[in-house]
């Protein structure tokens, strides 16, 4: 009966879409590894760190269908993040995790609906407010301060001299980001009313360039949802000016940003573009997004990554987004529910020899 169990679990493991279905050469694993390896190189990432997660609750705030706290964690650098955590009232934990992720907006607080002048108003009608789109759909949010942003900015610099600086330092402003939402995992990791097994990461324009690269180098990432930032370098950053927080020294001398999709497959790749956006080509990310498919079909998981396209600009299409974003839901739970149960099915069994 023991090796049964333990037939079925390898089954779900390997046999749900989630691996390939034919073998893997070595070669072909050792060529993931060395792609992230030199990712990790490129962006400045600093070494793995077991360190215990440290953070602090600043305040709490009820509303009616929500619980916010803000708090701070320590980085990997050794100073602090801003965060907010807001969690569902109508659900039972533990719940499924979206790390949110702002642009070049003036700070975190527009992830819940925080108005504080006209253009913040703008950013909010323009789907910025995804916190609480995720807490509506189900979703604890987490929404951390980015680099250069709001409560990290500093001072008066603004983000791109703020980025060619670190440049200058060696630590692109990118891998920082990267490095932040991967300590965030770190403390969804130590909370008991969060599930540490559904985390998915969303942003839009430089939060979803932070999104796509956090996904290629942590595996803990089970969902990226990536809007108005995934296309050919060539029709989109080589094409058109942007800021230069996400420029990463030498990154074309090992692949192209579609090609780092590579490193995400076959878990879950949710790419969002506007048909008008004036940083992005449409022809672009459908190019990248091709590249992305037969990566995911090599790995029989082309029903994994998915593209919506919005008839507009430069903005998140929440509409287009969550009914996709509620299905990878669904079947992630259904997933990790099942390995749940085969796990502690097998755990009631005694060794039969």
């Amino acid at each position: 009966m023991r090796i049964l169990i333990n037939c079925l679990v390898i089954v779900f493991l390997f046999g749900c879409g989630s691996k390939p279905d034919y073998p893997v050469s070595q070669s072909e694993v050792s060529r993931e590894d060395s792609l992230r390896s030199l990712l990790a190189d490129i962006m400045a990432l600093p070494p793995a760190n077991t360190s215990e997660v440290t953070y602090e609750i600043i305040f709490t705030h009820e509303t009616e269908t929500y619980t916010l706290r803000k708090l701070t964690i320590k980085s990997y650098y050794g100073d602090q993040i801003p965060a907010y955590l807001l969690t569902p009232k109508n659900l039972q934990p533990p719940y499924p995790v979206m790390i949110t992720l702002q642009g070049h907006a003036p700070g975190m607080y527009i992830s819940i609906g925080e108005a504080r002048t006209e253009r913040d108003a703008k950013l909010i009608a323009g789907g910025r407010d995804v916190a609480l789109q995720a807490v509506a759909n189900g979703w604890a949010a987490l929404t951390i301060e980015q680099q250069g942003f709001g409560e990290q900015a500093q001072g008066d610099v603004v983000c791109n001299d703020l980025s060619l600086r670190e440049l200058m330092n060696g630590k692109p402003m990118l891998g920082q980001r990267v490095a932040d939402v991967m300590r965030s995992i770190d403390f969804i990791q130590t909370q008991d009313n969060l599930e540490s097994n559904l985390i998915g990461c969303i942003g839009n324009s430089a939060g979803g360039t932070v999104s796509y690269f956090a996904a290629a180098m942590d595996e803990r990432i089970k969902l990226s949802v990536v809007s108005c930032s995934f296309c050919t370098y060539e029709r989109s950053w080589l094409k058109y000016h942007h800021c230069a927080c996400g420029y990463l020294p030498g990154l074309l001398k090992v692949a192209d940003m579609p090609e780092l999709a590579e490193l995400i497959a076959p878990r879950n790749l949710l790419i969002v573009a506007g048909e008008e956006d004036y940083i992005a080509d449409i022809e672009g990310v459908r190019e990248g997004y091709a590249t992305a498919q037969a990566i995911y079909r090599r790995q029989d998981a082309l029903g994994q990554v998915m593209l919506v396209e919005g008839d507009g600009g430069h903005q998140f299409y929440p509409d287009l987004a969550w009914p996709k974003i509620n299905d990878i839901k669904t079947g992630l739970k259904h997933d990790s529910t099942l390995l749940e149960q085969l796990s502690k099915v097998n755990r009631g069994f005694k060794a039969d020899y």
